[in-house]
């Protein structure tokens, strides 16, 4: 698709009422990180592998998740879980620096000696899960964390004692620590069998800083949280590397707004779902697709001039501003706001304008797209009136209409905010004149018959009346 650039000129959305709410500043954002490392774990040593945080833009953490995959080195004794022994650490000693216990030889303890001979692992770590890794009988699922900090790990085993597994990762929530760094370490504690360090992630959820890059990674989000109400903001860029399963998730729940002052950033995808609404700062650095499934998404700045917005069934593009290539599906809505019949469109009345297409090739008769009528009070119509509210170089499928073109029937018209809810069938959509610039226009044409007055219902009668005698004269 051609990139092309729109310009947003909504006056009723643009005074949303909305901004006027306090913030809440609840969001959440959920940044995911996965680290390919396939290293051996030498017998009787350790492997470390780190893992940098710079540039992910949280400002807090509350909830950690950590995934593990180990394996046996092939040619070689299998590893023999219960040997392996494996921390996460968060910064460094100079600033307090925090270390949860994933593994402390699962399953060694004063009564056995080797521990679980699992040659694998693959697992995630959740210190919300029911099971410890200790017992873990099965090299996949989800486990707490050992935890226990105060157990030797290069010692005999001990009697197990679950309320010493104090090092879960809740020891990791906080604020964030200026080293930002990461780092698992994996060690075999006995001669003979080899492991291998495949890969590990993380998934931490916390709040978002006030400003810089907020890199989410593959598949991390932000979202409006149940606490707050209003508006809550991230003054942070939200940044997006990746498409399809790894896109950025925007999550707005209903009435509440995600305002993204900081604008979006990258070229990759985000998925906004959610009835609530995403405000979108200024984004001109944005080069990737913005996929509108549910509820509002508002621009309130520039999104990239060769970025996509792609408008889903069910979902409704507004605000003050500039985006680049559109795609509305059958179903989404553009909502139009009128404040005077006469006077400048783009102030008296909202206007949509393409510098290039607005790709409108999927709808039809039978797939028809949402046009929302609102206006500022209750106006005569009865002249009939016509306000431009698209102008674009060309419509897709649609170029070549011919000026007076009624393609009312691409429309699903809705106005029961409109004039005290006139009746739909006034309404048509028809092909205006090209402007001066290039453009083609849209219109919106309305009109209305005033009701009839007393006096003209009667003389209409007596009208009727002497019409009716005149024939009966005629008649004898």
């Amino acid at each position: 698709m051609k990139a092309t650039n729109i310009q947003i000129k909504a006056a009723l959305l643009a005074g949303l009422a909305l901004l006027g709410v306090a913030s809440a500043n609840a969001q959440e954002v959920t940044w995911l990180r996965n680290v390919e490392v396939n290293q051996e774990v030498p017998d009787r040593g350790q492997s470390v592998s780190l893992l940098d945080m710079a540039n992910s833009g949280l400002g807090s953490i509350s909830d950690v998740k950590v995934n593990l995959s180990l394996s046996s080195v092939p040619q070689q004794n299998p590893m023999w879980l219960g040997q392996i022994y494996s921390t996460l650490t968060y910064g460094v000693a100079s600033e307090g620096a925090k270390t949860p216990v994933l593994l402390n030889r699962p399953g060694v303890s004063d009564s056995n000696a080797f521990g679980s001979s699992l040659s694998s692992l693959n697992v995630t770590f959740d210190d919300s899960a029911t099971a410890n890794i200790f017992s873990v009988t099965s090299g996949t699922g989800t486990y707490r964390p050992d935890g226990r900090l105060s157990v030797n790990p290069y010692a005999s085993g001990v009697a197990y004692n679950s309320g010493s597994g104090t090092a879960g990762l809740l020891a990791l929530n906080g604020g964030f620590l200026q080293s930002q760094k990461l780092s698992l370490l994996v060690a075999d504690t006995q001669q003979g069998a080899v492991a291998k360090l495949d890969s590990w992630g993380v998934k931490v959820t916390g709040t978002a800083a006030s400003s810089g890059l907020l890199n989410l990674g593959a598949g991390g989000s932000v979202a409006t949280t149940a606490r707050g109400t209003g508006v809550q903001s991230v003054g942070a860029t939200v940044v997006s590397s990746s498409s399809g399963s790894g896109a950025v998730g925007l999550l707005a729940m209903a009435d509440k707004t995600l305002n993204l002052s900081g604008g979006l950033g990258g070229s990759g995808e985000f998925n906004k779902t959610g009835s609530g609404t995403v405000k979108v700062g200024d984004s001109a650095g944005f080069t990737g697709t913005l996929n509108v499934n549910e509820g509002k998404v508002l621009v309130a700045g520039n999104l990239g001039a060769t970025s996509t917005t792609v408008m889903g069934s069910g979902s409704l593009l507004g605000g003050s501003g500039t985006v680049g290539s559109v795609l509305w599906n059958a179903g989404a809505t553009y909502e139009w706001g009128l404040r005077n019949v006469t006077g400048v469109a783009g102030t008296d009345w909202d206007l949509l304008r393409v510098a290039g297409t607005l790709d409108l090739s999927l709808l039809n008769s039978g797939d028809k797209f949402n046009l929302s009528l609102l206006s500022d009070g209750s106006f005569d119509l009865s002249n009939g009136y016509e306000w431009t509210f698209l102008q674009a170089s060309n419509f897709g499928s649609l170029s070549g209409l011919t000026l007076g073109a009624d393609i009312t029937n691409l429309f699903n018209i809705s106005a029961g905010g409109f004039n005290g809810g006139v009746d739909t069938t006034g309404i048509k959509v028809l092909v205006g004149s090209p402007t001066v610039d290039g453009f083609t226009s849209l219109n919106i044409q309305a009109s209305s018959v005033p009701e009839p007055s007393a006096q003209s219902l009667l003389a209409l009668g007596m009208a009727a009346l002497v019409v009716v005698r005149s024939m009966r004269r005629k008649q004898s």
